[in-house]
């Protein structure tokens, strides 16, 4: 209160008089710390620094307290000012004695250290000496837990407090970055929710601070940024929680706020940044949000936005992960695998590569290639734009090798959302799975892709752990361990191999299988591997895309389209000469690369063709099993799960049966294998999820494309299948011969193109089957491989006809009732209208019989027809008779028993018998009454 003195006509502070608050104020300026404090202690919090007299003898003790270390300890550089000096106290000689006379009386001062900069400074920049003294041991001093409950209580709520300065906020992260990120997220979990609860200063703070923040972001739009990120970088180094929650809640709400917003927070501090990454865990973990739309099978709005949020975030600005990756992990070990959209965004976002369905085929071919092509030209998003993000999150998944417990439990999570939880419906449980399998090959990929991250995976457990010990099924093992496994190969053969001696690379990769051979007959009962070989089993799990696959014309269109690049730069006179050479030396140097690594791969492929070429006897070669037991057992345990685990899996799948055929392993049936996958698309396309049954019809589709190349050419299946024993079929001669006996015959041309409108066929009767089954999984499936096999199916004129119905049966009665299905059913009828001219009638697709009538004729006099004919002739005339006879006998007993009602009746006169009519008369109307009446 302001009181006005006429005698004096000045105006002073009237100060209600506390006594006991006086006491305590004279024993401090006296230098009696320990009475003060005791007597404070007794009152209640924070009533002597509320004083301005309190707050000022308080920053003069501790000022004199620290002045000469703090002197001896700070740069010379730095001017020290002197301070008021307390005659009777004593000062700080040592970090020993510092605990009991500095950090005491800051603790009873409280968030009121802010009405001094200068001793908030002081204070500041001891702790900063001490904590780069003792950074090894700082979780285990005592005097570092101190400095943390300090900052917590004190430091943090006063710079709340202050006016906006970034250099404060900048000293407070010069020693608090060296603590773990665990003890820095508990400080600022007090900060924002308890601090600003305890003081009513700190209560109009927050207050003014949200007003503050609602204003700016009402304003922020992508063309204001520069402006208005100025003010969201003042606001947040005082008080960055409080802005955060409503920039997350803004986010939440309006999702094409993300990219305005990132590209305002440049001017945040690093303190900022750290606080930040706290926020983004605390409202991804919020409890009372759920992560799952209860009235629908999707992931929560919010909580897509907030994934995205952490893509572009992490991306952009270099904030520490190992917080958000923890956060990850803990939830994958609560069995909450929807955590995994944001492990998915942030590896995108970070390192380019994406997991997408709708891959071109191009990028299919470089997915085949080497690192290099794969960067270049396997993604969406060019690698070389996402280095230095990239190389902050190898560090980040380094860190106490945390990679490694994310894909253990990536991949044991996918099994856990099958049967884990049968209240789930069965849509979102299909969406869950594929999510968690496109994160685990996306982190899979990252870690292989990386040089740098060979080191890691060299530490990975051997297949035997990770199926016994971590319960990883085989492709999921086998897909983290091909690297591995790849580098011991070399590394046991050394410098020796090369395409033109290539036994030692044999001989070292046979050791390595034979190892593996004998983990891998854990897997599965012996009956399994009486069928295959454990060696097919380890040697086709092992192998990758690239070790069968050479895309050299992919290679050469890219060095051919980096060339027209460096022409283009050339061609461009805007450009400074000295930026045209920067571009031309990059794009020779990449073309550099490319042929080294074309090159590199093809040396590769050679050695891997060697190694299978001398195991390809011994992969079918057992004798307790027929051909068609063998077929089924490979397409069991080989064939069908790796088909659907990636889109290059699936090409994988296609090309090492080619690769089996043109081989000719011994044993090995390609005409079985073919009929029998074609003989169960139905079932297998009904237990797929949608990415499965993409991946599966990217499978047919490479399948159908061989067959197809066959059916055309005449000389080429001549050439390729006209005396392979792949194409080997049985002849069995005439049981009721005596010399009855089995013939092998090749498969001619034309019964190959009869055998090709079977599998046409099959394939349209699965499809067939599908879609009048009405269930949403079947159909959505069925249609969903149609669209990956549109390029090769359906060819014949009645095939694609009877599609054509169906699909429109689908479309009438879906249009209302699952309106998803509706639109891949017009999807797909309309790119199948689109290729109508391409079909052709079945008599072009093979040789068709016309039946003639003499056809007709000769075919009814054969001799078994007429014996045929005969019999039931026969039979016909057996009935006929047994009719005739038993209608004679009926006639006779009539006849008899009419003769014998003429011997017995009486013979009565014209009266008794006119009685007898009227007596029979009156008995049939008192009959007709009682029927009227009932």
């Amino acid at each position: 209160a302001v009181v006005s003195t006429q005698s004096t006509g000045r105006s002073e502070s009237v100060v209600p008089e506390n006594q006991k608050v006086s006491l305590c104020i004279a024993l401090i300026e006296l230098g009696c710390w320990l009475e003060a404090d005791d007597l404070i202690q007794l009152l209640p919090p924070y009533s002597v620094p509320h004083s301005p007299q309190g707050r000022r003898a308080m920053f003069d003790l501790i000022s004199w307290r620290i002045h000469q270390f703090y002197k001896s300890h700070v740069s010379k550089a730095v001017t020290v000012k002197p301070v008021k000096e307390i005659p009777n106290d004593p000062q700080v000689s040592s970090w020993d004695n510092l605990s009991d006379m500095v950090l005491t009386p800051l603790f009873r001062l409280g968030p009121y250290l802010s009405y001094s900069p200068i001793l908030f400074t002081k204070i500041l920049r001891l702790f900063n000496i001490f904590i780069k003294e003792n950074k090894a041991n700082i979780c285990t001093l005592s005097l570092a837990g101190q400095i943390m409950t300090i900052t917590s209580d004190v430091i943090l709520p006063s710079l709340s407090m202050m006016n906006f300065n970034y250099n404060f906020t900048a000293l407070i992260w010069e020693y608090m970055q060296h603590f773990p990120y665990h003890i820095r997220y508990r400080l600022y979990a007090k900060w924002k929710n308890v601090s600003y609860t305890k003081n009513p200063l700190l209560m109009v703070t927050k207050a003014e601070t949200i007003h503050t923040s609602r204003y700016i972001l009402k304003r922020l739009t992508k063309e204001n940024v520069k402006p208005f990120g100025r003010q969201i970088g003042r606001v947040a180094h005082c008080n960055p929680a409080v802005i955060f929650d409503q920039i997350l809640f803004q986010i939440q709400r309006y999702d094409n706020l993300i990219l305005p917003i990132v590209n305002a927070l440049k001017y945040l501090g690093l303190l900022s940044l750290d606080m930040l990454s706290y926020c983004i865990i605390e409202a991804l973990s919020d409890p009372e949000k759920s992560k799952q739309k209860e009235e629908d099978t999707n992931i929560s709005w919010w909580f897509q936005v907030l994934a995205t949020f952490c893509g572009h975030i992490y991306k952009k600005y270099n904030i520490e992960l190992s917080g958000l990756l923890q956060y990850i992990v803990n939830q994958l070990k609560a069995n909450k695998s929807t955590d995994l959209l944001i492990l998915k965004e942030v590896i995108q976002r970070m390192s380019g590569i994406e997991i997408s369905e709708e891959v071109t085929e191009s990028q299919l071919e470089a997915v085949c290639g080497g690192p290099v092509l794969l960067a270049e030209a396997g993604f969406f998003t060019p690698i070389r734009h996402t280095e230095r993000s990239n190389q902050r999150l190898q560090e980040s998944l380094g860190l106490n090798n945390i990679w490694l417990p994310l894909c253990i439990l990536a991949s044991q999570q996918r099994h856990s959302i099958v049967f884990g939880n049968d209240e789930r419906h069965t849509k979102l449980t299909a969406r869950l799975y594929d999510q968690c399998q496109d994160t685990f090959t996306q982190l899979g990929q990252f870690l292989t892709t990386n040089p740098t991250n060979n080191q890691s995976l060299k530490q990975l457990p051997s297949f035997e752990e990770l199926s016994t010990m971590y319960h990883l099924h085989a492709d999921s093992a086998f897909f983290l361990l091909r690297t591995k496994l790849g580098d011991q190969i070399l590394s046991e053969c050394g410098k020796k191999c090369s395409p033109d001696d290539p036994q030692p690379y044999v001989e070292a990769s046979q050791k390595i299988i034979s190892q593996l051979s004998d983990q891998v007959k854990l897997l599965y009962p012996p009956k399994v591997w009486d069928k295959i070989s454990p060696r097919l089993f380890a040697t086709f799990w092992s192998l990758s895309s690239p070790d069968i696959i050479l895309p050299s014309d992919r290679y050469t269109s890219e060095i051919q389209r980096i060339e027209a690049a460096i022409k283009q730069v050339n061609d461009n006179e805007e450009l400074a000469q000295r930026r045209k050479d920067k571009e031309i030396e990059r794009h020779k140097d990449l073309i550099s690369k490319l042929k080294e690594e074309h090159k590199t791969q093809e040396t590769n492929h050679k050695l891997v063709i060697a190694r299978l070429e001398a195991e390809k006897d011994v992969w079918f070669a057992s004798t307790n099993s027929t051909k068609v037991d063998a077929i089924m057992q490979f397409l069991q345990v080989c064939i069908i799960q790796r088909s659907m685990f990636t889109a290059s899996d699936a090409i994988y799948c296609a090309k090492f049966v080619e690769l089996c055929h043109r081989m000719q392993a011994s044993n090995f049936s390609t005409l079985i294998y073919f009929d029998r996958i074609f003989s169960d698309v139905s079932h297998i396309v009904t237990n797929c999820t949608d990415n499965e049954a993409s991946r599966y019809g990217r499978f047919l589709c490479e399948t159908l494309k061989g067959i197809s190349r066959w059916h055309k050419d005449k000389s080429l299946y001549e050439k390729e299948c006209g005396k392979s024993p792949g194409f080997v079929h049985i002849i069995r001669g005439d049981p009721s011969s005596d010399g009855a006996k089995k013939i092998e015959k090749y498969l001619d041309y034309e019964n190959f193109r009869h055998v090709c409108c079977k599998w046409h066929f099959k394939l349209t009767k699965a499809m067939v089957f599908c879609f009048d089954s009405k269930d949403y999984s079947q159909i959505r499936n069925g249609l969903t491989v149609l669209n990956k096999i549109l390029p090769e199916f359906p060819v014949v004129l009645n095939l694609a006809q009877a599609l054509e119905k169906r699909i429109a049966k689908v479309k009438e009665e879906e249009k209302s009732v699952r309106p998803d299905l509706y639109a891949l059913a017009m999807g797909y009828s309309a790119q199948l209208n689109s290729r109508r001219n391409t079909f052709i009638a079945e008599d072009k697709f093979h040789h068709v019989e016309k039946k003639t009538p003499d056809t007709t004729a000769s075919r009814n006099n054969s001799p078994a027809r007429k014996d045929k004919r005969a019999d039931s002739v026969k039979r016909r005339d057996d009935t006929e008779s047994e009719k005739k006879r038993r209608r004679e006998d009926d006639l006779k007993k009539e006849g008899e028993r009419k003769s014998a009602e003429k011997k017995v009746k009486p013979d009565v006169s014209p009266k008794t018998k006119a009685n007898g009519v009227r007596e029979r008369d009156s008995e049939t109307d008192e009959n007709r009454s009682k029927i009227r009446k009932k």
